[in-house]
């Protein structure tokens, strides 16, 4: 009966991922490679925990941290935050503000509907309305496939893989090198435990660029998610994949205490540099921002997770220095066409306010962020 009810679940996502003509196809395509000759493709993670399942919305009560607060939220008679970006009027608002940013697409974490419950719903619903929504050609998108969990019961594999395939072909599914559809990969160890071995990792992955390239989706350029360039080289030789990325840099130390914008900017270049020296294919990732200190909250342990109490943050930056370190991650790529040929960057993040990065447009400054990134990325581009 679970089997059953799982298979009902997938075979609706399919059927609300209503198919796109193949020429709209062919015109997304175009669209895609007229981008990248102008300057590379640029993206942005999303995490879509504001939902219904507010335990995250709790990092925002203290009012030392509303000023984080997004466009979409509310304060409660209570004086608590009341943060709720799972409708589709604001996902169509978002998607506005992302293709006026500049931004080319979004880098979804994806969640099997059955996969973490009772939760995975819940994070799934804001990727199901991206879909769902009229506007959804104005911005890409690519998906960032956790382990574990995240991909659903092991019996129901082998539709997930298909459900997968299916996406990756979508018109507003973002390609790089011509037909390629960029994937990302977070937590492969995760990936290794749910498969049960290294072997059969490897092998399921090698089906879903097989399925892929079958489906007429392309063949797809995988890119490990990992924190430690030596480490993702070999990720990416043992599961062959084709490029070394990460979710987002880190604070220095466990000092608590605080350091300058310019320190994490050049820890992401320090990285970007590292990778390139293992000889591997890079997709650099900007960060806008790390502090987590709004979920350093011990009375919701459920906040803290692993989270160090004693951690360095970086300060805030500005809208300026945001978009001056896009530009250099967009120059880094410029520089370095055999290490980058994917010409594709990823910014963290859209939306991971709790965690001290967003371009989400917030109540306190507006879409500042963006209008500094979408005016350096026109200069960037001549234009």
């Amino acid at each position: 009966m679970q089997r059953q009810l799982i298979s009902i679940i997938l075979n609706t996502l399919l059927c609300t991922a209503v198919a796109v003509p193949v020429i709209a196809s062919a015109k997304a395509n175009v669209d895609q490679s007229r981008k990248s000759a102008l300057r590379p493709v640029v993206g942005a993670i999303r995490w879509d925990g504001w939902n219904e399942w507010d335990v995250w919305q709790r990092a925002f009560d203290p009012p030392e941290w509303k000023y984080r607060l997004p466009f979409f939220a509310k304060i409660g008679p209570d004086g608590k935050a009341i943060v709720r970006e799972d409708s589709q009027k604001v996902i169509d608002k978002e998607i506005a503000y992302a293709k006026a940013g500049g931004l080319d697409y979004w880098a979804f974490g994806w969640y099997h509907p059955d996969g973490w419950p009772p939760h995975s719903k819940h994070m799934a619903k804001c990727f199901q309305l991206y879909l769902s929504s009229k506007h959804k050609m104005d911005i890409n998108y690519c998906l960032i496939i956790f382990g574990g969990l995240h991909l659903g019961p092991k019996l129901e594999l082998p539709q997930t893989t298909d459900y997968l395939v299916q996406r990756l072909g979508d018109a507003n599914y973002q390609k790089v090198m011509g037909n390629r559809p960029l994937v990302y990969f977070y937590e492969i160890a995760e990936i290794v435990k749910y498969m049960g071995s290294d072997e059969s990792a490897r092998e399921w992955i090698t089906s879903l660029r097989q399925k892929s390239i079958a489906a007429g989706a392309g063949n797809p350029y995988f890119v490990v998610m990992t924190y430690w360039a030596p480490s993702g080289a070999e990720l990416v030789e043992k599961f062959g994949c084709d490029a070394i990325g990460t979710y987002t840099g880190f604070a220095p130390g466990n000092d608590n205490k605080e350091y300058p914008y310019s320190t994490l900017a050049e820890h992401n270049i320090n990285f970007w540099n590292t990778c390139k020296a293992t000889g591997k294919q890079v997709v650099p990732t900007v960060n806008t921002g790390w502090d987590y200190r709004p979920m350093k909250r011990p009375e919701y342990p459920e906040l803290m997770s692993s989270r160090d109490l004693n951690a360095d943050w970086i300060a805030q930056a500005t809208p300026t220095q945001l978009a001056d370190h896009i530009i250099a991650g967009v120059r880094w790529i410029k520089a370095n066409p055999e290490t980058c040929p994917s010409s594709a960057l990823l910014i963290y993040a859209w939306n991971e306010l709790s965690e001290g990065g967003w371009l989400v447009p917030t109540l306190s400054e507006g879409t500042a962020r963006l209008d500094a990134m979408s005016k350096a990325l026109r200069i960037e581009s001549g234009r």
